[in-house]
């Protein structure tokens, strides 16, 4: 079987007994699911997959079809897909990207997407069970939809993770961030007075999404990347009022085709975004339905911008990749690249220190790498980037802010960051958290001898029942 979600629930609930939770009670699609989604995130070891089976939607309807959050809000879930040590879950999914693999196309008979089509008449937008996420968002969104659009010169496919506000019956209200190679497409079929075609998919397995997801070069297969990350053909399908050459994955659980007219704006926004601040509302495209096809028994996917779901899963592997083999062809003695949940903006670096020019140089590479990095931190191999008491140990004990501190005004930006003025332009900074390269002498870190460490068990001196255990 090709996979896709339904196989990656029952490889991983298989493998993982009690981390895939079903919630039968009714629950409200206004801030309820997601108010259940943070709490597992904060108050559970591990924030476990919940299927909300009895959505109630923005208008008053319980949905026949699941609703699933915090799929992605596990590093060790992330790296359950990719076969991969938690750790080196970025490297794993950056190597993976680079086996391209192209797609294979199939008929609408054998693309499980295909079972139920709405055109016309048949659709209606507020059927679909999306969640209203943070106090704000004008209503339930599209937050886990990768939004594709084909290069009109080249024809070349492109897939983001980009919002739509599900507006109304027919209309879907889209921000195609500035920067972002969908936005390039949409303003050269713009500039054309063509209509844009579009398309969303959600639902799929994991290493579909991060593929797709990946930072890549313009134009350039999104489809053969994902294939790669799957290690197998990504199935895809014609759409059904797009024509035959604008594809489609047949393996997701719903697919919303639809037209961009030229010159159209309407307010979009607020909405709760990655940065956990409010991404104000704006002028945008508007997104006009022409077919809505999904799986008989589809299950609709959500993620919580900010949250875990968006941090460790997606974006933050993707970057962490893409990132250390860039840092590695600077300074080889990068180990590891982390982006922290804690703040979507900062990245880790641990550096097998040789010499006192090297974090300067990673610093000065990382900053330059992507609109949506502000902060670098690089750190010694003995410092354990996973770990924030660690972290700020390294950042108070190791770093002289006159001497360590790099900064870089007018850099560009991306218009969902809050400090952000004008033409998208901002500051950035790094900061070199490490002690002097030999033969400079430095205080040696105190430490208890590991095979005390390895001897003693919490369990034996803190009762099961205390509420100091995480359960």
């Amino acid at each position: 079987m090709p996979k896709d979600f339904r196989t990656f629930l029952a490889d991983y609930e298989a493998a993982n007994p009690g981390m895939v939770v079903r919630i039968s009670q009714e629950v409200s699609a206004c801030w309820e699911a997601s108010a259940i989604a943070v709490k597992a995130q904060k108050e559970l070891r591990e924030a476990p997959v919940l299927i909300f089976e009895r959505l109630r939607t923005t208008d008053g309807r319980i949905s026949p079809y699941p609703t699933v959050l915090n799929l992605f809000a596990s590093r060790p879930r992330c790296a359950f897909a990719l076969e991969a040590d938690p750790r080196f879950a970025g490297q794993a999914l950056y190597e993976r990207r680079l086996d391209r693999v192209k797609p294979v196309v199939v008929s609408s008979e054998q693309a499980p997407v295909k079972e139920i089509i709405a055109i016309g008449d048949a659709i209606d937008v507020q059927e679909i069970p999306g969640v209203v996420h943070n106090a704000w968002d004008p209503g339930a969104y599209v937050s886990a939809g990768m939004l594709t659009t084909y290069d009109p010169e080249s024809g070349v496919d492109n897939c983001a993770l980009q919002r739509g506000w599900l507006y109304d019956q027919r209309e879907i209200r889209v921000f195609p961030a500035g920067v972002s190679h969908n936005a390039w497409n949409l303003h050269k079929i713009e500039a054309a007075g063509e209509p844009a075609r579009v398309a969303y998919w959600v639902g799929h397995h994991p290493l579909a999404y991060l593929g797709a997801e990946a930072r890549m070069g313009y134009p350039e297969s999104h489809w053969d990347a994902a294939g790669g990350v799957l290690h197998e053909p990504l199935r895809l399908v014609p759409s059904e009022t797009l024509g035959e050459d604008f594809l489609v994955p047949a393996d997701a659980e719903w697919v919303i085709e639809g037209r961009i007219p030229p010159g159209v704006r309407k307010p979009e926004g607020p909405f709760g975004e990655y940065t956990r601040y409010f991404g104000g509302q704006g002028l945008r495209p508007v997104m006009e339905v022409s077919c809505i096809s999904h799986r008989r028994d589809a299950h609709w996917l959500s993620i919580i911008p900010g949250r875990a779901d968006e941090g460790i899963g997606i974006a933050a592997l993707r970057r962490e990749g893409t990132l250390f083999d860039l840092l590695k062809r600077v300074v080889p003695q990068v180990i590891n690249v982390y982006r922290p949940n804690s703040a979507p903006g900062h990245i880790y670096v641990q550096l097998r220190k040789t010499q006192d020019w090297q974090p300067r140089a990673v610093i000065t590479a990382a900053l330059s790498s992507s609109e949506s990095i502000r902060h670098v931190f690089v750190f010694d191999e003995d410092i354990d980037i996973f770990d924030e008491e660690e972290i700020m140990w390294a950042i108070y004990s190791r770093s002289d802010w006159a001497r360590d501190l790099v900064v870089i005004e007018n850099m560009f930006s991306t218009e969902l960051e809050p400090t952000t003025t004008g033409h998208l332009v901002g500051t950035r900074a790094g900061l070199d958290c490490t002690v002097p390269a030999a033969p400079a002498v430095y205080e040696r870190r105190s430490f208890i001898p590991s095979e005390v460490m390895d001897r003693v068990k919490l369990q034996d001196y803190v009762p099961a029942d205390s509420p100091a255990w995480r359960h």
